[in-house]
């Protein structure tokens, strides 16, 4: 009888146990998009800094794009003529996936942009087409044109319909800051079905441009993902998403965005702060900045610095398509006073970058350079590496602070440099940002078993975070106990 007690708790043991691992249904495919894409190159930024850098910051900003709209930094003309509509802050093509419009499937790409609304690519036949491939909609057997009458073309941008301006296209011009509105794009809306590697929607309203101009990298045209109803977030309809950029020319670590419920921690070190919105700027997802420290000191950084205005002046913007990071003057003059006195080397010009703060990259291989980090409303903190705000440029010799000043209550702009490294989460139905970074837990991860600390490497995104254990200690202890008694029983 002892002997069938024993084996009972130990089949009893394996049930509860064992059992439970195995029986565990494997996560469902994802229902959203998922993408992977190329790591930034140093060529990219150092071209970036090269054509874009201080000297035009005042046109990225929100409240400083021209037209109809004030300080919305959105055009939006009727008429049937002009048919404008402006987007703010957006600069230039860095972060780049692909994907398929149509049926038959034609392959194009996508600059990703968190402060625009506009789904476009070139169409043929184009006006001016770069050397991308343009999108030939009567190839589609599902394309097909929005009407001016239509309700979100009028949302859109508003304009007079009439049989003489050939009303059943909606047409549109699309102006982006940065250089004065260089960048544009010229065309109508259509509507096609879209397919993300292996998930295809339907219906999705998106430019045809065929007259189209700007600094766009090699995509061939720009997948809008901000808070405006024509946005790729809106029309996938999801609550939420994320992104991750890799530093320059990583090659452990991989730049990715998410969707739905991919759009996860993936971490146990994760902060959140409020996400803020604007009147004047409906479209921007704004944080609310409290503070920014150095060497774990608070600048002394007045009251109300980064909080928006009645007006909709002010506050602090999200961007990725801007590589810099645009901080409201007084603030940028006590950082850039902090950060002087902790390296205490001699300044050089910087010109030939666009930044303010630099030094020769020799003097700075010898010197500390202070941490720097931003503190949020709730007490969310973002520890920045020394690559997040400065960039050393091989070719000119120098290491910049890659943070400019803005005009004093024009606002703050977050850009793409300073948040390398993090994993952003989006999540729009709570109104909150949450975010990890993916580079720190990389690096405080233990060594694989079987390899020293100096061959240590990170690989892919499935090492940046231990899984959690299948059951609790406090469980199995439980399980233990429930045996024991089982057997003296």
């Amino acid at each position: 009888m002892a002997g069938r007690k024993l084996a009972l708790a130990i089949a009893f043991f394996f049930l509860v146990l064992v059992m439970p691992q195995m029986v565990t249904p494997a996560k469902s495919s994802a229902k959203s998009p998922r993408f992977t894409m190329n790591p930034r190159t140093k060529k990219q930024t150092r071209d970036f800094l090269k054509n874009h850098g201080s000297s035009d910051t005042a046109d990225l900003l929100p409240g400083k794009q021209e037209g109809e709209g004030g300080s919305d930094g959105q055009s939006k003309s009727g008429g049937g003529g002009d048919r404008e509509m402006q987007a703010p802050a957006t600069n230039a093509g860095v972060y780049i996936f692909s994907y398929d419009i149509g049926t038959p499937p034609q392959r194009v790409s996508g600059a990703l942009d968190i402060a625009s609304d506009l789904v476009w690519t070139q169409c043929a036949p184009c006006a001016t087409c770069d050397t991308t491939q343009p999108f030939y909609p009567l190839n589609s057997t599902t394309a097909a044109a929005v009407e001016c009458t239509n309700l979100a073309c009028q949302q859109f941008v508003p304009q007079t319909c009439s049989a003489a301006d050939d009303s059943s296209q909606c047409s549109y011009t699309y102006m982006y800051g940065g250089g004065g509105g260089a960048a544009n794009t010229t065309g109508f809306l259509a509507t096609d079905s879209f397919t993300f590697d292996t998930i295809r929607v339907d219906g999705v309203v998106f430019g045809c441009g065929l007259d189209n101009v700007g600094d766009f990298g090699d995509a061939s045209g720009v997948i809008g993902l901000g808070r405006g109803n024509l946005s790729l977030v809106s029309q996938l309809q999801v609550d939420r998403f994320s992104y991750h950029f890799a530093p320059d020319d990583s090659v452990d670590a991989q730049s990715f965005i998410l969707f739905g419920e991919d759009a996860a921690p993936q971490t146990s070190r994760t902060f959140s702060t409020r996400l803020l919105a604007s009147d004047a700027n409906p479209n921007l997802y704004y944080v609310d900045l409290a503070g920014i420290k150095v060497d774990g000191k608070d600048l002394d950084i007045p009251r109300g610095t980064f909080d928006i205005g009645k007006d909709g002046s002010g506050g602090v913007a999200l961007t990725i398509t801007t590589l810099v990071t645009l901080l409201d003057e007084v603030a940028y003059k006590l950082l850039r006073q902090a950060m002087v006195s902790g390296i205490g080397l001699s300044t050089v010009d910087g010109s030939a970058l666009g930044l303010d703060l630099c030094y020769t990259s020799q003097s700075m291989a010898k010197a500390k350079v202070p941490s720097m980090a931003l503190v949020f409303s709730g007490g969310a903190v973002m520890e920045l590496e020394m690559g997040n705000y400065f960039y050393m440029d091989e070719t000119t010799g120098l290491e910049c602070l890659t943070i400019v000043p803005s005009p004093a209550g024009d606002g703050s702009l977050l850009g793409g440099l300073i948040q390398t490294g993090t994993h952003m989460i989006y999540d729009i139905s709570g109104s909150k940002l949450v975010f990890e970074s993916l580079e720190q837990a990389a690096a405080a991860a233990p060594p694989p078993l079987g390899s020293s600390k100096s061959s240590d490497k990170t690989v892919g995104r499935r090492s940046w975070s231990a899984p959690p254990p299948l059951i609790s200690p406090a469980v199995l202890l439980i399980q233990f106990a429930c045996v024991v008694l089982y057997m003296f029983k």
